[in-house]
């Protein structure tokens, strides 16, 4: 026989109750749920939908974005001199966004 499996919270343990017909989970853990049926609802999950669990693609592409922005700002100031050391540490970003990075120099830098 099979249990929900469903990790508790409280006793870091799993449900060992029996799962709904046609499901993995018993009803207190989502067994009976079918999802959103409107169309309205299915576009709202899917614009909402969350990877790895706490954050949206919409929150992953920006940090990406403002991650390259300030690698290139970084670039910039140490290929200019005005930064000694060791660079920033971690993976570098998959694109530059160039024009930022120009405004914000002419912005900062005069």
């Amino acid at each position: 026989m099979s249990k929900c499996g469903a990790k508790l919270a409280h006793n870091e343990g799993t449900c060992g109750k029996k799962p709904e017909p046609g499901s993995k989970r018993c009803a207190q853990h989502g067994g009976r749920s079918t999802g959103p049926k409107s169309p309205l609802g299915r576009l709202q999950s899917a614009s909402k939908w969350l990877t790895h669990g706490k954050e949206t693609r919409a929150i992953r592409e920006t940090r990406a974005r403002l991650c390259a922005d300030l690698r290139a700002v970084e670039e910039r100031l140490f290929e200019q001199g005005l930064i000694l050391g060791p660079r920033t540490r971690g993976r570098k970003p998959k694109y530059l966004l160039q024009s930022r990075i120009e405004l914000w120099i002419n912005q900062n830098m005069g």
